[in-house]
């Protein structure tokens, strides 16, 4: 056998395979970090209200009330944030700051958890839920620096008519499992360069890898899914140079997938105004 033939054997590109391959291992080599990740994911669908949350609900309830909810709301919203002092906004201030770093902490510790969880996994080798804690949070400010990088990269390419951010975002996914390759030491926009040549040529079956699966579970797993498929695309893009098998006919499928389901919209949008109509003439 040529090693071509065993690189392409060794290569899968249906990304609901690679998806339930990346599952499979993370259960079998990183069990206590995939049940943190269910753990996270059973804490999201029973996210407490806020009191903020209680203000604008009772807001809300009053608007709909009203003559014109809609003006109504957004008047009382307006009037809520007007009757403010400045000690009030300075103290608003403070803890969306205070809130939005512990955020952007949190975040960054747990997307370690996820990215190192992934650089062991393509390695084949288990990884211990204290392990995962303790690397992501010693390397925890690297990672930050890494995550701001992405973002800002994304964001300008984003400026583009947002097609190109969509589609650098994909290609900067690999990012954090490069940075946490103990082989390669790379660290910041290094590591992110990493990523682009890793995806170079393949970003259709990251994007559908990463996106069949989370359609399917509806978004509920989606620190499982993005560890799982991140391990095994990591693992096969490094065997790989920049020529990459074709795409699987379903990651072209769920690549259009958006478009098609929004062309549906529009078209039943447009069914049902004809129907009004239709109606609305019957009766005249």
């Amino acid at each position: 056998m040529t090693k071509k033939a065993t690189k392409q054997a060794d290569y899968q590109n249906n990304p609901f395979t690679i998806a339930i391959t990346g599952i499979t291992l993370l259960f079998e080599l990183a069990r206590g970090v995939a049940f943190l990740f269910v753990g996270l994911s059973i804490l999201g669908l029973f996210r407490p209200n806020t009191p903020q949350d209680d203000k604008l609900s009772e807001i809300a309830e009053r608007a709909s009330n009203a003559a014109d909810p809609a003006a109504s709301f957004s008047s009382q919203v307006a009037n809520h944030f007007a009757s403010w002092g400045p000690n009030e906004w300075l103290a608003a201030a403070g803890a969306v700051a205070i809130i939005s770093l512990a955020a952007m902490l949190l975040g960054a510790l747990f997307g370690g958890i996820e990215a190192y969880t992934s650089s062991r996994l393509a390695q084949g080798k288990p990884v211990k839920l204290s392990e995962a804690f303790r690397v992501a949070f010693d390397n925890l400010w690297s990672y930050v620096w890494l995550r701001i990088i992405i973002f800002v990269k994304t964001f300008l390419w984003t400026l583009l008519f947002i097609v190109p951010g969509i589609i650098m975002a994909v290609r900067y996914s690999l990012a954090g499992v490069a940075f946490y390759d103990e082989s390669k030491n790379l660290r910041g926009n290094a590591a992110v360069k990493e990523s682009l040549r890793l995806t170079k040529g393949g970003w259709i079956t990251t994007f559908a890898s990463q996106t069949l699966f989370n359609l399917i579970t509806f978004g509920l797993i989606p620190n499982i899914v993005s560890t799982s498929v991140n391990s095994v695309l990591y693992r096969q893009f490094d065997k790989l140079g920049d020529k990459k098998p074709d795409a699987h006919w379903l990651s072209w499928l769920t690549l259009f997938l958006p478009f098609l389901v929004f062309v549906f919209m529009i078209g039943l949008i447009f069914l049902l105004i004809a129907v009004i109509g239709l109606s609305g003439q019957r009766l005249d």
